[in-house]
């Protein structure tokens, strides 16, 4: 009897036993998917947070370029450089950087977009634009509407990179003109269907390289710049025009004042001791009328077995303060296979055309040979013969012209 008892008490803690192992097991099963449960919400947190930093990532590109020159100039310098202060580099012969840019453009969607672009050039930083751009499509016309810092909507070869111009710098009558290629503004741009672009803009007036009035505008009115652009594939050409106002400052007047100074102290008037002032009467500030008429065109061709060929040319008319300017000029491309390119520019600038003094107009010969080490490294040799011009001639050399002819060798890293 004793064992039976004894017997069925052992069976029952058994039971009891395997119950409790159960429920550990159980418990111990729960606690273990509930800690995968929370690593894995914590991973997919992670991953939508990771998600969201790519989406904004891809919104972000980075683009830019260098160029490194060396560059021999003759023994005398008449101003035709772009590159750096002529007065101060006579008989130049430089290792220096031209320009070191990198973008930054942001366009987290289709209708807007976002520009910060930098220069890192010989020894300063400089912001050289930065805009916000907004696009509407209206049936089948576009329209953006541009509102910072930005390039000038006159003619080609402002808004041309300099990592694709052929030449070490652009046109003379282009840098007088549109110093910087830069203002600040606001600029719409109506495209077409297929063949017809229209922009209109207000703009500051005085660009970004101006030094007296970098950040303001001395001229109530603002510039009004238009320009018109038909694309026909192999051939395009537009018209532009900017008109302004540009100003003159005054002055105040100046009273006449005689002074006595008794230089030998005998308390006589004696022969040079007399100093006098002339009065000037105030001279107002004045604002005169500041236009620029411009036409281009360009032409494409591709029947060379050498590779494609391009014409391109541009005409500018300007007044500025009275005085009116012309300049011009026809440039030439040729791709040779897939690692040469050559070039040719004939640059025309006259500074005054009514003047009555002879040899004021520059025409510039430019040659350059290009080398394309990789898809990243451009090698340009280029060569300008600029010229003071005879008279009224816009190629017979003045006998008295300067010998300031200019090599130059860039090596461009594009990115």
């Amino acid at each position: 009897m004793k064992t039976k008892i004894f017997l069925i008490l052992l069976l029952l803690a058994i039971i009891r036993l395997n119950q409790s192992w159960a429920q550990t097991s159980e418990d111990s099963i729960k606690a273990a998917f509930q800690e995968t449960k929370d690593r894995l919400d914590g991973i997919s947190e992670n991953m939508a947070t990771l998600n969201s930093d790519v989406a904004i990532l891809k919104w972000v590109k980075i683009s830019g370029y260098i160029q490194a020159r060396y560059e021999y100039n003759d023994s005398s310098k008449n101003g035709v450089a772009g590159g750096y202060d002529v007065s101060k580099n006579l008989n130049a012969n430089n290792f220096y950087i031209r320009r070191g840019r990198i973008k930054f453009t942001i366009q987290p969607g289709s209708s807007s977009k976002y520009v910060i672009y930098f220069d890192a050039s010989k020894n300063t930083i400089s912001l050289k634009e930065t805009y916000v751009e907004l696009y509407k499509n209206i049936g089948k016309h576009n329209l953006t509407l541009t509102f910072g810092q930005f390039n000038y909507p006159f003619g080609y070869e402002i808004e041309y990179s300099s990592s694709k111009r052929d030449f070490p710098e652009r046109s003379l009558a282009e840098t007088n003109l549109f110093k910087g290629e830069r203002d600040r503004g606001v600029n719409l741009t109506w495209a077409l269907p297929k063949y017809l672009q229209f922009n209109a803009g207000l703009f500051q007036g005085y660009g970004i390289e101006d030094k007296n009035f970098t950040w303001f505008d001395p001229t109530k009115a603002k510039d009004v710049i238009g320009r018109a652009k038909v694309k026909l594939g192999m051939v395009d050409f537009g018209l532009s025009g900017n008109w302004g106002k540009t100003y003159l400052p005054g002055s105040a007047a100046v009273s006449g004042v005689t002074t006595w100074y008794d230089v030998n102290g005998n308390g006589v008037i004696d022969p040079g001791e007399i100093k006098t002032t002339v009065p000037k009467a105030a001279v107002p500030a004045l604002e005169k009328d500041k236009i620029r008429y411009g036409a281009d065109a360009q032409v494409y061709l591709d029947f060379l077995p050498l590779g494609g060929t391009g014409f391109r040319g541009e005409y500018y008319q300007a007044k500025d303060n009275d005085k009116n300017e012309r300049g011009w000029y026809l440039w030439l491309s040729q791709n040779i296979y897939t690692k040469f390119g050559a070039a040719a520019r004939y640059d025309y600038w006259d500074p005054n055309t009514d003047s009555n003094a002879k040899n004021n107009a520059t025409g510039t010969l430019s040659l350059a040979l290009h080398y394309f080490w990789d898809s990243y490294v451009r090698v340009t040799a280029a060569y300008d013969i600029p010229h003071q011009l005879s008279g009224n001639s816009i190629f017979s050399k003045y006998s008295g012209d300067r010998k300031d002819n200019r090599f130059t060798l860039q090596f461009q890293f594009m990115f």
